[in-house]
């Protein structure tokens, strides 16, 4: 364990093995840190933070911070993060808003500088949020995401699991999962078909979503219905999930976007045909 002299560290927190704590970090009583884990300059682990092993947060990152809310209560509830994650420069994670709930953060997350998590968010495995990235309240990202910078998702939406949000799009819908959100527009432009490929589903597995992708989108099939062919058309994995994850949308869904209507070709008539132009002098 290597704990900078500058640094402040409360003798109620608990810090693991290996644990590197640098000048002018803050870990406040009540805090567990969990092995190896690296605070960088001015970073602050606060009370009722609990974090895995390996996990790296940067300068001036605050991790556990109070809900930013009107009706801030007096008790708030936990941050947990797991194992291998990455907080970069002024990261803020907010506890949850009840003292039974918690605002959580799996393994494996790659988040850049100046990115924000709500209270009450769910945050899955192997996720990418660019720099700037901002998540409210309740929001839930699935496994494998990738939200690019200055994204903000209102409260309450869901991500699904490899989906990836363009830079500076407005998320207030669910974005189903493997899909491939326009920033500019805010509309589905598609399957993460590179996503896809690396994390390794095969050809056959992403035809199956291309065509479960025409019956959501392209079909015009009332939404009972599309649930319906997705459950008698498509058996097992990746469908299944994406199935799944429609059924247990609360807030809609981000929609298609549509080429506008190709524009009509006027032809000019024949010189012989056509009206005589006349000029006015002056």
């Amino acid at each position: 364990m290597s704990i900078h002299p500058l640094a402040v560290v409360s003798p109620g927190a608990r810090l693991g093995v290996g644990v590197t704590v640098g000048p002018f970090a803050i870990v406040e009583d009540g805090a567990a840190i969990g092995d190896f884990c690296t605070l960088a300059s001015g970073a602050v682990i606060k009370a009722g933070v609990t974090t895995g092993c390996h996990n790296e947060f940067g300068e001036h990152a605050v991790i556990g911070g109070v809900p930013q809310h009107v009706a801030r209560p007096t008790a708030t509830g936990r941050v947990v993060i797991g194992d291998h994650n990455v907080f970069r420069e002024h990261v803020t994670v907010h506890r949850a808003m009840k003292p039974e709930a918690t605002t959580r953060v799996g393994n494996g997350n790659y988040v850049m500088a100046s990115a924000h998590f709500g209270h009450d968010v769910t945050v899955g495995n192997n996720t990418i949020f660019a720099n700037a990235a901002l998540l409210g309240g309740h929001v839930t990202v699935e496994d494998r995401a990738f939200v690019s910078g200055a994204v903000a998702v209102h409260q309450f939406c869901r991500i699904g699991r490899l989906a990836m949000i363009g830079g500076h799009a407005r998320v207030v819908q669910d974005v189903p999962p493997y899909m491939l959100l326009d920033g500019q527009s805010g509309c589905i432009v598609g399957l993460n078909i590179v996503g896809l490929r690396r994390s390794g589903h095969d050809a056959e597995a992403v035809a199956q979503l291309k065509a479960a992708y025409r019956a959501i989108y392209r079909r015009g099939l009332p939404w009972r219905e599309v649930i319906e062919t997705l459950r008698l058309e498509f058996a097992g994995e990746p469908v299944g999930h994406l199935r799944a994850f429609l059924e247990g949308g609360a807030r809609g869904f981000a929609q298609e976007r549509r080429a506008p209507p190709a524009p009509t070709l006027k032809l000019r008539l024949p010189d012989e045909e056509a009206p005589a132009l006349r000029a006015k002098a002056g």
